[in-house]
């Protein structure tokens, strides 16, 4: 009878299924640690770019691309004013502008092909060099501002959707920096049903000298989101700057001038 038993072979199956069910539990352990690394890598990535992305960034995902402009081949197209330059590190931009804009803005034109009611403007915004920010009694008695500031002026045919004060330093002398001057700025303007929401967001802050003369310069993140826009209508660009050399269509900059790069235009 033991001899029999010994020779039995029954319920072999089931030791042979606990040996190939602890196999594969094993390479499943070992397939995960070998991505653990990537997967967690990829959801920040995704955790961080959710998080950073406004709403009309998520609904325009699928808009139709109507302009793309990096100003290095020449194309300015829509512009009331064709001038490039190379701003150090950061490249190419449209400009440099200033106290050229304070009466004749620099505009662009947008206009909307049949069907499409909404549009997104989205460009990157330099300010070079010493802007003073707000108008201060100090600034004003030693000639660093006039009596608007260094400001910029961002406008809707003709209609300011806001005035943004820029300064190259947060300890100006003439006190014009004001606290949340560097974070996020946003306006809005109502033209008729056409509603233009404006927001800007630092993209590198005043720690180094870019190009330009020789204080540091900061760029900005634009975005213009037009709704119920009509089929035509005009961005315009003022500065209020008061220390500037630019003039006619001079590409030499001195002071206080802004440029603009990546410019590109969405429709829906």
């Amino acid at each position: 009878m033991k001899l029999r038993f010994l020779d039995d072979e029954s319920g072999a199956v089931t030791v042979d299924w606990t040996v190939l069910t602890a196999a594969i539990v094993g390479l499943g352990i070992s397939a995960a640690a070998a991505v653990r690394t990537g997967t967690t890598n990829l959801g920040q990535d995704v955790e961080s770019s959710l998080s950073g992305a406004s709403v009309a960034d998520l609904s325009w995902a699928f808009a139709r691309d109507l302009v793309s402009q990096n100003f290095a081949d020449g194309n300015f197209e829509g512009w009331s004013v064709a001038r490039h330059q190379v701003f150090g590190a950061w490249g190419d931009m449209l400009g440099p502008f200033g106290t050229d804009t304070l009466n004749n803005p620099l505009t662009y034109d947008v206009s909307l092909p049949d069907g499409m009611t909404d549009a997104l403007v989205q460009f990157d915004l330099i300010i070079g060099d010493s802007w003073d920010g707000v108008a201060t009694a100090t600034s004003q008695q030693n000639g660093w501002t006039s009596a608007l500031g260094d400001s910029l002026r961002l406008m809707v045919d003709g209609e300011v959707v806001t005035t943004q004060a820029f300064v190259f330093t947060q300890n100006h002398p003439g006190g014009g920096y004001q606290d949340g001057m560097w974070g996020p700025q946003s306006g809005t303007l109502q033209v008729g049903d056409a509603t233009f929401n404006l927001t800007m967001t630092p993209k590198d802050l005043p720690t180094a000298n870019v190009g330009g003369a020789g204080w540091t310069d900061q760029r900005w993140s634009v975005q213009l989101e037009a709704v119920n826009a009509p089929d035509n209508f005009q961005l315009g660009f003022s500065a209020t700057v008061n220390q500037s050399n630019v003039q006619n269509d001079s590409t030499t900059v001195h002071d206080e001038t802004f440029g603009i790069q990546n410019f590109t235009v969405k429709g829906k």
